[in-house]
């Protein structure tokens, strides 16, 4: 099930309603006046959520706005809260649905959201008005079973019709005693065909029983085939094996020899070519081990004499230490020149500056001058904002020249409109022309129309003349016979029938005399005439003046919009007053913290800014390498102070003055102690190497030793010649396996697998495979024979098939009883699908109203009941003979036609929200209602409000009413009264 509540509703553009938000957070009620909109709110909720058809959007499209279209915010009980939003000009109206999550969706994904709801299926459950309370008078057991269907399956009243197109289309196909239906047709026609079949079945049994001979005779022959194919590859094999007995003979030899050897012998690869290498390699390296002893024994006599010539190792690593801090002692005394020539050179630009910025200020008030990061972005607003003010004055100045401009326009043409529209009593005089020439019309065709009557009436005179005369003349034989008969009734009947004739004859005077009064006053009336241009001319006239009237009305809303213009006009210019005002203050804030401002243009406090920050900077320079100064002249005293006591301690005299002098004493003594030392360390590496040139030979003779072991091991001997006699005999048995393998190379070129490994097992002679060809020859002569034969009959069958099938009658009649039978087939399948789709229908009707039906009755009971407060207590379904009744609580059952209307509203709203509760648990939609409660009174109003606010809890309900009193007893739904906004639109 899903849970749909509209949070909230943008219009862009709907109808009459532009830019309007509507907030649905809670239950809803819309109070309106008729025309107020309120229908166009419902369809704009149905647009949103199911969108609509070109032309209908164009009829929603407003007239004020060129945007048509908005948004809707809902809560998904799944998904949670996304806006949907749908412009007509955007996707041809499609929906484009945004989650929380930053994603998109499309129309496709909303209708799935929606579990395949439509607009017709929503309007059908969820929606109802004052418009659809009549249904419920007439409504019988199958119409409220129908109605459920429609709304649970599809949403739409279409049924009916499905049912009908079912009927008609099976009494199209067939009817049991008809003959003009498709299938009965057919019946007939094949009926026809099997009787003309009838003479040709007994030559089809003889025409079948020789197809049957030649289906044999055809199968005997490929079984012919094939055992003469056979017969043919085993000769072709029998050739190829004679062709290849000598290399038989060759193999089996070969074969025969192999056997004298071991099955397998262990040998490694190219073992003797190995072991010879390994024996070169391993007499060099033990000549090159005597070498190396000798020259490690000189190498350790030259070290013990170096280690007696050097200095304590202390001592050097102090040397080390002070040559150390050569570079840094030598660049700290350049350090010292550059840093005393930078304090005489920022000492001559800092006056430079001073002298530039002309601000009357001494460098140590510019010292302790402070200047945040944030004041060059202040003092950057300050002059934007003025130059924007300027600007912005300049446009409000244009702007209101603009719109004087335009109102003097629009009043120039409203008043040239005025002029040029007519008086009210000549458009009356233009609209008098046009009835006058349609009362024209008329008259020429009463003038045609009394021609004829004038023929007719003639012949009307004539005949009541004749009637008149032939009744008196009756009369008088009337007369005649009553004197002589004496019967007194004849007076009577002559009485009767001249009062007949001469009524009749009146009668026709009269007429045509009224007749002739109408004519008269028509012609009195047609005394005007109106030619055809005259009524062009006011009709011209007559729609040139609604143009004018609608260019006025154009006009004065145009005029409105630039008063509004002019409003906004005023409200920007007090506006930028205001701002103004605040930049002043501004302004005298910043004199206040820096008094030096006044002297200079507001333009230029960037600049200063940028002036002032590199000044400040120039005094930090200077102070700062005033100190990095005096502390390089101090730690340069200390460095003295170490190299003289050092020098005392290596007892050199004549070590010079100054620092440089000094360390270069001191450098020369630490240099020829480490050459010594690195002397000392060349004759300990080359030791080193030494021992490792002996590590590494060790392990290169270790290493060809242990070859030349695993060899004699893979060839499992312990001797050298074992190895080598070894070594014959694998060769010379790989020498045999190598011709084996050619013999049986040329074996697969002239045998095929299984010749080859039947040869390969056993030996065969050149008699016994003669012995073979020769029995195959013959058996291919006796296949030969068997199918000459075999072709000769199945020769004669075909001819005499030939001659039975030369006649066309049969094959004729047999193809169009097929094709007949064919069309009938298709038609049955077709009738059969149309009667079950029928039957289908039909039972889906009957379950779907038994399962729903109750509990739909036993819901609207409950509605029912509440909002009769209790006087009424039950309802009873309608069904085939009898509509909707109802039981009061004195247990009298009444139609719904014997109640008053307002009842009946009141069934019919119950059984509505009994069916929108039942269906609502599979879509839980917002229900809407609009003005549904016409002919209810203030206690009946209360309950039914009651009952939505209950419905409220579990569904959201929206309700929309023209009537005060309604929206005054909603007291839990949020009120909108939409008639002050639809007044100002």
């Amino acid at each position: 099930m899903i849970d749909l509540k509209i949070l909230d509703a943008t219009i862009y553009g709907f109808g009459k309603w532009v830019d309007y938000k509507i907030d649905f957070s809670d239950a809803t009620c819309i109070y309106g006046e008729n025309e107020s909109g309120k229908s166009t709110i419902q369809k704009f909720i149905l647009f949103m959520l199911f969108g609509l058809t070109p032309k209908q959007r164009t009829f929603y499209r407003p007239k004020t706005s060129g945007k048509m279209g908005g948004k809707m915010t809902v809560l998904h009980s799944e998904i949670g809260e996304f806006r949907i939003e749908r412009l007509d000009e955007v996707n041809n109206g499609a929906a484009a649905c945004f989650t929380k999550d930053g994603k998109t969706y499309d129309e496709a994904w909303l209708k799935e959201q929606l579990n395949g709801m439509t607009a017709k299926t929503y309007e059908s459950i969820f929606s109802f008005s004052a418009l659809d309370l009549t249904e419920i008078r007439n409504m019988k057991d199958e119409d409220l079973g129908e109605v459920l269907l429609g709304i649970g399956m599809t949403g739409s009243n279409n049924i009916y019709a499905v049912e009908k197109q079912l009927d008609a289309k099976i009494g199209e196909l067939f009817k049991p005693t008809g003959k003009k239906p498709l299938m009965n047709q057919k019946i007939e026609s094949l009926n026809r065909i099997s009787d003309s079949l009838q003479s040709f079945r007994e030559v089809e049994a003889s025409y079948r029983e020789k197809k049957e001979t030649v289906a044999q005779l055809e199968q005997e022959l490929t079984q012919l085939q094939i055992e003469m194919k056979e017969e043919k590859k085993v000769a072709f094999t029998i050739e190829k094996q004679l062709h290849a007995l000598p290399v038989i003979h060759e193999y089996h030899k070969l074969k025969k020899q192999l056997e004298d050897y071991p099955e397998t012998i262990k040998f490694p690869e190219n073992g003797v070519s190995r072991l010879e290498k390994w024996k070169e390699s391993l007499l060099p390296l033990k000549s090159e081990w005597n070498i190396v002893a000798g020259h490690e024994k000189k190498y350790k006599q030259k070290i013990a004499t170096i280690e007696q010539d050097l200095h304590a190792k202390e001592i050097g690593q102090e040397a080390k230490g002070l040559l150390d801090e050569k570079k840094r002692i030598q660049s700290q005394c350049g350090e010292l020149k550059k840093l005393q020539t930078a304090v005489s050179h920022d000492e001559l630009q800092l006056n430079e500056a001073m002298d530039r910025l002309h601000l009357g200020i001494q460098v140590k008030e510019l010292a302790s001058l402070e200047l945040p990061f944030y004041l060059e972005k202040a003092w950057t607003q300050l002059k934007n904002e003025n130059e924007q003010l300027k600007l912005e004055s300049e446009q409000l100045d244009n702007e209101q020249k603009q719109l004087e401009q335009e109102k003097h326009y629009m009043n120039n043409q409203i008043k040239q409109l005025k002029e040029s529209i007519l008086s009210d009593s000549h458009v009356h005089e233009l609209r008098d022309r046009l009835d006058t020439f349609k009362s024209t019309q008329l008259m020429d065709k009463l003038k045609r129309d009394a021609k004829k009557r004038e023929e007719a009436q003639n012949k009307e005179n004539q005949l009541a003349s004749n009637v008149l005369i032939g009744s008196i003349i009756v009369a008088i034989l009337l007369g005649i016979g009553a004197i002589l008969t004496d019967y007194s009734w004849l007076y009577t009947i002559m009485l009767l029938t001249l009062v007949l004739g001469i009524g009749q004859w009146l009668m026709t005077k009269r007429t045509n005399k009224e007749f002739d009064h109408v004519l008269e006053d028509y012609h009195e009336q047609s005394g005007q005439q109106v030619t055809e241009a005259e009524r062009r001319e006011a009709a011209e006239l007559l729609e040139m003046q609604e143009k004018y009237k609608s260019e006025q009305a154009a006009l004065q809303e145009q005029l409105k919009l630039a008063h509004i213009q002019y409003i906004k006009w005023n409200e920007k210019q007090n506006l930028l007053a205001e701002r103004e005002q605040r930049l002043e203050e501004q302004i005298c804030r910043h004199y206040e913290s820096h008094p030096f401002l006044k002297q200079m243009e507001m333009a230029y406090w960037p600049e200063l800014y940028h002036h002032l920050k590199h000044v400040l900077k120039l005094i930090k320079d200077w102070q700062k390498h005033m100190d990095e100064v005096a502390t390089l002249e101090k730690q340069l005293a200390i460095d003295q102070q170490n190299l003289e006591r050092f020098i005392e301690k290596l007892g050199v005299t004549n070590s010079g003055e100054d620092l440089e002098e000094k360390l270069q004493t001191i450098e020369q003594i630490h240099n020829v102690q480490l050459e010594k030392r690195k002397e000392l360390n060349y004759y300990k590496q080359l030791l080193a190497d030494l021992k490792e040139k002996q590590r590494e030979l060790q392990e290169s003779m270790q290493t060809y030793e242990t070859e030349i072991e695993r060899l004699f091991n893979l060839a499992a001997v312990d001797t050298e010649e074992l190895f080598y006699e070894k070594a014959r005999q694998s060769e010379e048995k790989a020498t045999l396996e190598k011709e084996l393998a050619k013999t049986t190379t040329q074996h697969k070129n002239l045998l095929s697998t299984e010749g080859l490994q039947q040869f390969g097992k056993t030996m065969v002679t050149e008699t016994e495979l003669e012995l073979n060809r020769q029995h195959t020859e013959e058996s291919m002569q006796s296949l030969e024979s068997k199918l000459e034969k075999v072709r000769e009959n199945l020769a004669d069958t075909k001819a005499e098939l030939v001659a039975m099938e030369s006649t066309e009658s049969y094959s004729t009649s047999l193809h169009q009883f097929e094709m007949e039978t064919e069309h009938f087939n298709q038609l049955g399948k077709e009738w059969a699908v149309l009667k079950t789709a029928k039957e289908i229908l039909t039972e889906t009707k009957r379950n779907y109203r038994a399962n729903y039906l109750s509990k739909v009755i036993e819901v609207t009971t409950l509605y029912f009941k509440e909002i009769t407060d209790g006087k009424y207590v039950q309802v009873y379904a309608p069904t085939d003979s009898s509509v909707f009744q109802v039981e009061s609580i004195d247990n009298i059952r009444y139609t719904v036609n014997e109640l008053s209307q307002g009842t009946i509203d009141q069934l019919y709203v119950a059984l509505r929200l009994a069916i929108s509760e039942i269906m609502s648990e599979k879509h839980g939609l917002p229900f809407v209602i609009d003005d549904a409660f016409v002919h209810f009174d203030s206690i009946r109003i209360k309950k039914m409000i009651a009952i939505l606010q209950q419905v409220a809890e579990k569904q959201q309900v929206i309700l929309f009413t023209c009537r005060q009193e309604i929206a005054s007893a909603v007291t839990e739904m949020k009120q909108i009264d939409i008639t002050e906004k639809v007044q100002n639109i």
